[in-house]
C-alpha cells in the first residue's frame, strides 16, 4: 500500500510538471512525437545510465546570457541543464544532467566531438540543440541536417536515446538566418520522424521576444533567465515523452 501510494504521488507530481511545461512560452506546442518515438519499457541502455542526460549544444546550452552581459563574461547557473536537472530530481534524486555546451560551436564541430562525449558521459539520453551559429553565418541547412543525422545515428548506436531540439528563434534583423532556421527546423522534424526520435519544439515554445535579451543594445539570440526556464520546461516534456514505457514506467523503476 505504501509503495502504491508513493507511485500515485509521483505520477501526480510528474503530470503537474508536464501541465506547467505545456503552459509556458506561448508557443503552439512544446514537443512533438509519434507513438513509435517512445522507447519500449524494456529499452536496453547498455552500459549507459538511464538516469543521466547529456545536454549537447552551443552557448545557448552552456548558458550565456544576452550580448551585453556576455561582453562581461557573465553566464548564468540558471541555464536550462541545471533547471532541467532540478525538475528531474523532483521525480527521482538519482537524475543527473551534464552540460556539454560549447560557445560559438557550429553543428559540424559538434558532430566531430559528439562520439567522444557519449563515451565519456555514458548518458541514457542526449539532448541535441545545434544550428544557431550555422544559421547566423548563413551556412548550408542541408549540411546542418546531415550533421544532426550523424549525431542521432551515433546516439542510437550507443544505446542512448536522442532528443532533437528545433533551432530557437532569432530576433536579429538577419533574413538569411531566418531562412536557414525555417529550413533546418522543417528538416529536423523530417529527420526525427524517419528516425523515431522525439522533437523538443524550442522554436514554437520560445517564439516570444521577451524571452531573449530585451533592451535595444542587447543581442536577441541568447535567452534571458526566464527564457532558459521555458527552455528547460520544453526539454522536460520531451524527455517524459521519450522515456522508455512513458512517465509511469519511468517512475516505477526507482
Amino acid at each position: 500500500m505504501i509503495r502504491r501510494s508513493r507511485l500515485v504521488r509521483d505520477v501526480c507530481l510528474g503530470l503537474a510538471l508536464l501541465v506547467t511545461a505545456a503552459g509556458c512560452g506561448g508557443g503552439s506546442k512544446s514537443s512533438s512525437s509519434t507513438a513509435s518515438s517512445q522507447a519500449s519499457a524494456d529499452f536496453d541502455f547498455g552500459a549507459n545510465s538511464s538516469r543521466k542526460a547529456t545536454a549537447f549544444g552551443d552557448s545557448i546550452t552552456f548558458g550565456f546570457l544576452d550580448q551585453k552581459r556576455r561582453d562581461f563574461r557573465l553566464t548564468t547557473s540558471n541555464n536550462y541543464p541545471n533547471i532541467l536537472q532540478g525538475q528531474l530530481r523532483s521525480l527521482d534524486p538519482a537524475w543527473r544532467v551534464i552540460n556539454r555546451g560549447v560557445g560559438g560551436e557550429h553543428s559540424g564541430e559538434g558532430a566531430a566531438r559528439f562520439g567522444s562525449i557519449l563515451r565519456i558521459d555514458q548518458p541514457g539520453f542526449v539532448l541535441i540543440l545545434e544550428g544557431t551559429n550555422d544559421a547566423h553565418q548563413c551556412m548550408d541547412s542541408r549540411a546542418l541536417t546531415n550533421n544532426l543525422a550523424s549525431m542521432v545515428r551515433a546516439a542510437q548506436a550507443n544505446k542512448t536515446i536522442p532528443i532533437i531540439g528545433t533551432i530557437p528563434p532569432s530576433f536579429r534583423n538577419n533574413p538569411c538566418a531566418d531562412d536557414i532556421i525555417a529550413e533546418a527546423n522543417a528538416n529536423i522534424h523530417s529527420l526525427a520522424a524517419a528516425s523515431n526520435v522525439v522533437v523538443a519544439e524550442i522554436f514554437d515554445g520560445m517564439n516570444q521576444r521577451d524571452l531573449f535579451g530585451i533592451s535595444p543594445d542587447r543581442d536577441p539570440i541568447h535567452p534571458n533567465e526566464q527564457g532558459y526556464r521555458v527552455m528547460a520546461d520544453i526539454w522536460f516534456q520531451a524527455m517524459m515523452q521519450a522515456a522508455p514505457g512513458g512517465l509511469t514506467a519511468a517512475l516505477r523503476k526507482r
